[in-house]
């Protein structure tokens, strides 16, 4: 009984840990990373091979922000991410990519 109550508090753990594993946000043009955005698009990324090989096309950020020239990217693994590259022992590793775009620059 000690024994299970160890290992889901240790899954436990791991679950919390996994909730924002990894996050790269890259600023492109005159616009800085704490200056306030909007999302605009979000697209789901899919590689294998610990994301050594990409599945499928790769995207183009002039398809999401159109022809902005200041707008901001965030990579993000998620949870079910994770969840997904540990359950695969690494072979397929999902990522989701969303597209940001100064507040002044939303078309309304």
């Amino acid at each position: 009984m000690k024994l299970k109550n160890i290992q889901l508090c240790l899954i436990a753990m791991t679950c919390m840990l996994m909730t924002s594993c990894y996050t790269a946000k890259v600023a492109n043009g005159n616009i800085g990373i704490t200056e306030p955005t909007v999302k605009v698009n979000s697209k789901k990324n899919h590689f294998l091979l610990w994301g050594l090989v990409p599945l499928g096309e790769t995207q183009v950020a002039k398809d999401y922000v159109g022809d902005r020239t200041d707008y901001t990217t965030e990579n993000t693994w998620t949870f079910v991410d994770g969840l997904l590259n540990c359950v695969t022992f690494g072979i397929y590793s999902p990522t989701t990519t969303s597209y940001y775009v100064p507040l002044g620059d939303v078309k309304k």
